[in-house]
């Protein structure tokens, strides 16, 4: 398993989360300012306890000593009440940002081109969004909350041995630079990679597991469960010596980590004592010395962990970072006017296309023009056009040469969403969401009554079958649809089109899961969807285009025949009346 682009680095996390904390700067500030006092009560509390010891080893008055204890009672009071308002207002300033990363995440996934999706897993891009929501809150954790603090207490306490016992505090400075250091090199040389390498394996376990869940019932179609559960066993295999290896290089770290803070308590003991028996250290000190080790281990005995906490989240957050350096499908500057499209005259003129990553042109100085409310027909094999000639007119892939106008308006010069929001699309394998039939009908038009949404699946030959449903159209529909037919999803996504009522309607292979009765069922309501628009319908089966007012044939990427169905049928030799003959009213054989 490869490791993580080296392209990207800690800075590149760094200041992808630093651009969500700036939008609260606020929030930011009053928990930096909480942390800071916070720290400094803390750094305090040994000398609050020093000067509690000493003055009961100087026998000062009742009054003093309790004063005294006071004190560093009321400093650790503060403590807690400083650290319980740091987390009130930190714990609404971490949920705004996971908000924000959600939500840009999935806003910038939406503008993704098609061929990011052809060639990503949907399961990766779903595990690396779910992670980034649990893997920022790390990051800003180990920095706002653990290494922020840490720096104030270990500044402070060297500030505070510096007045009393300054050669000391000159080692103890030299021991946490090595010490700092130390912990560094074995996060960013020793567990650091290894967890890296874990991530990566995490977002390939998370794309395979969709992949094959997914993929259930081709598996048991083709008797191949032994199969998938023995790849699945492969991968889990691959993912666990990936998890043991980052364990085991972590518990590593965790062990020198621990030698070294016994080497820092051995030097401020050790420095104590020296003290002490040259005559300039008291108990109290000694007490101070301590107190202090503790509080700064506490600190720098997680460092370490916090560290490989923040490099392992960094890692994690790679993944959410590369989608979102993914470029958009358009750019959202500078901001492209709406296109008006009203009648739906469509022109192709001299158009070159050729596929990412392909060498053969699908389309070659291709021109074809379609009247405003005309109903076409595009017949061929697989691999002639038709599809390309559909993704083109939608600017699913962009033109390599020529132009595409709708109403005389170049596509390219205003913004798709005004572009597809003037198209209804009726695709051989329809995706509904898991919803309800009522949302997945009105999906075009999502203010629609529900008298509407009923008159539209009547005309789609459809209402009768909802209305028998226990929910009747408040019924979800299961994910993709899965619980309803082939024919059933189709006609729901003809009841989608026909009450998004737009000025082009792409059909293709619109009635391609009916059966024979359904498909005369709802001929009629085909025919009334086209009329009065500019109609594309991408057929096999011939018998659903022989109203069509052209029938325009294609092979490889050009328009071989056109004319009426009357027309092609009966022009000897002709490649549609080859079609025609062969499949007898069936599909177009390959």
């Amino acid at each position: 398993m490869a490791a993580p682009k080296p392209n990207m680095g800690f800075i590149d996390v760094l200041r992808f989360a630093a651009g969500y904390w700036k939008r609260q700067p606020k929030r930011l500030s009053v928990v930096l300012g909480f942390l800071l006092l916070g720290a400094a009560v803390e750094t305090y509390l040994p000398n609050a306890l020093a000067a509690f010891l000493g003055a009961i080893r100087q026998e000062a008055g009742h009054d003093a000593i309790t004063n005294c204890l006071l004190l560093f009672l009321g400093l650790y009071l503060a403590q807690a009440l400083i650290f319980a308002g740091t987390y009130r207002v930190y714990n609404v300033f971490e949920t705004y940002l996971f908000k924000d990363v959600l939500d840009d995440a999935f806003a910038h996934v939406y503008r993704l081109p098609e061929p990011y999706f052809s060639n990503t897993f949907m399961g990766a891009i779903i595990s690396k969004i779910n992670r980034a929501r649990n893997k920022i809150e790390t990051f800003e954790d180990q920095i706002i909350l653990r290494i922020f603090p840490t720096f104030v207490v270990l500044t402070g306490t060297i500030i505070f041995l510096a007045m009393q016992f300054p050669m000391l505090a000159a080692l103890m400075t030299g021991y946490l630079v090595i010490l700092a250091v130390a912990s560094c090199y074995l996060v960013f040389h020793v567990s650091g990679p290894a967890q890296g390498e874990y991530a990566v394996a995490q977002d390939h376990f998370g794309a395979h597991l969709a992949d094959s869940v997914s993929g259930i019932a081709t598996s048991k179609a083709y008797a191949q469960e032994h199969t998938e559960v023995a790849r699945f066993v492969d991968v889990t295999a691959a993912l666990r010596v990936k998890n043991v290896r980052a364990y085991l290089r972590g518990n590593t770290a965790a062990f020198v980590q621990r030698m070294l803070l016994t080497g820092m308590l051995a030097l401020l003991l050790g420095g104590g004592t020296w003290y002490l028996f040259q005559g300039r250290a008291t108990i109290e000190d000694m007490a101070y010395l301590a107190f202090a080790y503790n509080i700064l281990q506490s600190y720098i005995r997680d460092l370490g962990e916090n560290i490989k906490n923040l490099l392992t989240s960094s890692y994690d957050l790679h993944a959410i970072i590369e989608i979102m350096r993914e470029p958009p499908e358009v750019a959202e500057e500078p901001a492209l006017p709406a296109l008006d499209i009203k009648a739906g005259a469509i022109t192709f003129e001299n158009v070159a296309f050729t596929y990412p990553g392909k060498t053969r042109p699908i389309f070659k100085n291709f021109s074809l023009n379609i009247r405003a409310g005309e109903r076409v027909a595009l017949v061929g094999h697989s691999g002639s056009g038709k599809t390309s000639f559909v993704r083109l007119l939608q600017q699913v892939y962009a033109l390599q040469e020529g132009r595409i106008t709708i109403d005389g308006q170049d596509i390219t010069q205003g913004s798709r969403h005004s572009l597809r929001s003037a198209i209804a699309l009726v695709p051989q394998d329809p995706i509904l969401f898991h919803r309800s039939l009522a949302d997945n009908i009105a999906y075009g038009r999502p203010g629609a009554s529900l008298e509407e949404v009923r008159e539209a699946a009547k005309r789609a030959h459809i209402d009768e079958f909802i209305m028998k449903l226990p929910q009747q159209y408040g019924t979800l529909v299961g994910e993709r649809g899965i619980k309803l037919s082939g024919g059933e999803r189709q006609r729901i996504a003809i009841a989608r089109a026909i009450l998004a009522n737009r000025p082009v309607l792409i059909l293709d292979e619109a009635t391609s899961s009916l059966d024979s009765e359904s498909e005369r069922a709802i001929q009629d309501a085909l025919h009334t969807l086209t009329h009065g628009r500019t109609s594309i319908m991408i057929a096999h089966r011939l018998s659903t285009i022989l109203d069509a007012d052209r029938i325009i044939v294609f092979e490889e990427g050009r328009i071989v025949e056109e004319g009426t169905h009357d027309e092609l049928v009966n022009r000897a030799g002709g490649i549609y009346a080859g079609f025609f003959r062969l499949q007898s009213g069936g599909f177009i054989a390959e």
